[in-house]
C-alpha cells in the first residue's frame, strides 16, 4: 500500500480543541478527550461474480468525557468544527458557556489505492501455491487490506497521529473457513496459507479423537490464540473486577516460573506498531506476568484511577462508536530452552496442534475452550495422523499449572480478530510452543 505520512487530518487547531474540552473537564478529576479517526478497507472479493475491488471509506470523531465512575460518549460520522462542537455538547448534556471560536477540521482527500493490484495478485499467488502442490477443491479467497488513522486530543495531552496498516485472508472451502491476518502480502504469506489449506484438505475426513486428558504441544501460532485467551483476557481489569478488585491479582503465582509474557505495542511489526493507546497515553512494555506470577494486568484510564496500583496504557476501542476498554495488542511470550524435537519427544503420544479456529473465555468461570479444526496424533516424536474437530477445555488456573515446557522456536503470529465487547480489534503475538499436560480434550 502506499507510503502516505501517518496524519489522519490536515488543518487541526490542536490548541483550540484542548480548550474547549477544558470547558467541559470543569472539574478537578474529570477527562475529556477528542478521539479523530479515519478508516479504510479494500477487498478482491476472489467469487469470480464480482470483479474488481470494493472500496469502504469512513471518517468521523468522537468526545468523550469521564465524571467520577461514569462515562458519557458522543460521536459522529462527519470531521468538522460543527460535529465537533455538537459532540461536545452531547457529552457534556450542556454546551460550554464560552467565546471561543469554533475550532477549525478539515479532512484531507483520501490517498491514492497506489497497492490494490497487490490484492488479487495475492490471491494468485495462493492459488499457484495450490496447484504445485497437486491438490484442487472449491476454494473462494477472499483478501483485504486495513488502514486506520488516529489521534488522541486531550485536554491535558495531545497524542502522536498513529497509522496502522495490515491485510486479511479468509478461504471459503467445504469444511470450513480458514482465516489470517497477514502484515504484507508476500510470496512467504501465500506459502504459508497454502500449506494450511493443505493440511485442513488432508484432515477433512479424519475422526475426532476420544475423549483424554493428554499432552497437548501447541505449536506458535495456536499457542499465540491460548495466550491470547488464557493470560490478556484473563489479565484484563475489566474482566478482573467481575470478581473483586482487580489490582488483587497482582503478585499472584499463576503459572510456572517459564511463563512470562509482555504485552508491547510498540515492539509489533513496523506496520501494526503503536506508541499510544486509544486514550493518547504512552503503551509502554507491560510485564503481565514474570517468572509466572501476575505483575501488572491491562488497564485503562477508567480503571487505572479508581485502582492505584494499575497503570494505564491498554485501553482500545474497535471504532470512534464504542468506549476504551482494557485489551492487548501484541503478546510476547518469553522463549525458553526447549527445541521443537525435544517437546515432540516428551509430547510422545499426545496431540500436536497447529490451528486454534477460535478461542472463547468465561470471565466468570475461567473456564476456556478452544475450538480445534484438526490436531496431530505425536507419534515417533514426530507429527502423524491427523485427527478431525476436537475441543481444548479447562479451567484457566489448570491450563497455565500444566505447562511443562516452553520452546525455543518463538516466531511471530497474527492471533487473530478480537471481538470483545463486539468490538472488533486485531491482536498480534510473538509465540513459542508450548507442551501442556493433562489437557482435556473432546469431539
Amino acid at each position: 500500500m502506499c507510503q502516505n505520512p501517518p496524519v489522519p487530518l490536515s488543518g487541526v487547531d490542536v490548541a483550540a480543541f484542548a480548550r474547549w474540552l477544558a470547558q467541559v473537564a470543569e472539574r478537578p478529576d474529570d477527562h475529556a478527550d477528542l478521539f479523530l479517526e479515519r478508516r479504510e478497507e479494500v477487498e478482491h472479493p476472489g467469487d469470480g461474480r464480482r470483479p474488481g475491488l470494493r472500496v469502504v471509506r469512513e471518517q468521523g470523531l468522537a468526545v468523550r468525557l469521564l465524571r467520577g465512575r461514569q462515562t458519557f460518549l458522543a460521536s459522529s460520522d462527519r470531521l468538522d468544527g460543527p460535529a465537533f462542537a455538537d459532540a461536545l455538547r452531547r457529552a457534556a448534556r450542556a454546551l460550554p458557556s464560552t467565546s471561543l471560536p469554533e475550532p477549525s477540521l478539515a479532512a484531507p482527500v483520501w490517498p491514492a489505492l497506489e497497492g490494490a493490484r497487490s490484492l488479487p495478485a495475492f490471491a494468485e499467488r495462493v492459488r499457484e501455491a495450490l496447484r504445485a502442490r497437486l491438490v484442487a477443491f472449491p476454494l473462494q479467497l477472499r483478501i483485504r487490506a486495513h488502514r486506520r488513522w488516529v489521534q488522541v486530543v486531550g485536554a491535558r495531552l495531545l497524542a502522536p497521529p498513529e497509522r496502522e496498516e495490515l491485510f486479511s485472508a479468509v478461504a471459503a472451502t467445504p469444511w470450513g473457513p480458514l482465516g489470517r491476518l497477514l502484515v504484507d502480502l508476500g510470496e512467504a504469506g501465500a506459502e504459508e496459507l497454502a500449506a494450511a489449506l493443505v493440511a485442513r484438505f488432508q484432515a477433512r475426513d479424519a475422526p475426532p479423537p476420544p475423549r483424554a486428558r493428554q499432552a497437548v504441544l501447541l505449536a506458535p501460532r495456536a499457542a499465540a490464540v491460548f495466550l491470547h485467551e488464557a493470560i490478556a483476557h484473563a489479565l484484563e481489569a475489566d474482566l478482573l473486577g467481575l470478581g473483586g478488585r482487580p489490582e488483587a491479582a497482582v503478585g499472584f503465582e499463576l503459572a510456572p516460573p517459564c511463563v512470562s509474557v509482555i504485552d508491547d505495542p510498540a515492539s509489533a511489526p513496523a506496520p501494526l506498531r503503536r506508541t499510544t493507546d486509544h486514550e493518547g497515553l504512552p503503551g509502554g512494555r507491560r510485564w503481565l506476568r514474570r517468572g509466572g506470577r501476575v505483575e501488572q494486568p491491562l488497564a485503562d484510564i477508567v480503571w487505572a484511577r479508581h485502582s492505584p496500583q494499575l497503570l494505564p496504557g491498554a485501553g482500545w476501542r474497535g471504532s470512534r462508536h464504542e468506549a476504551p476498554m482494557p485489551r492487548s495488542r501484541h503478546l510476547e511470550l518469553a522463549p525458553g530452552d526447549f527445541p521443537p524435537a525435544a517437546l515432540l519427544r516428551r509430547a510422545d503420544g499426545g496431540l500436536w496442534v497447529e490451528e486454534v479456529e477460535r478461542g472463547r473465555l468465561d470471565p466468570h468461570t475461567g473456564e476456556l475452550a478452544l475450538e480445534l479444526p484438526y490436531a496431530r496424533r505425536i507419534r515417533d516424536a514426530a507429527p502423524a495422523e491427523p485427527v478431525g474437530r476436537c475441543r481444548l477445555r479447562g479451567r484457566v488456573a489448570d491450563l497455565l499449572a500444566g505447562v511443562v515446557a516452553v520452546g525455543s522456536d518463538a516466531a511471530p503470529a497474527g492471533a487473530g480478530w478480537c471481538a470483545k465487547g463486539g468490538q472488533l480489534l486485531p491482536v498480534w503475538a510473538r509465540a513459542a510452543s508450548l507442551l501442556i499436560e493433562r489437557v482435556e480434550v473432546a469431539p
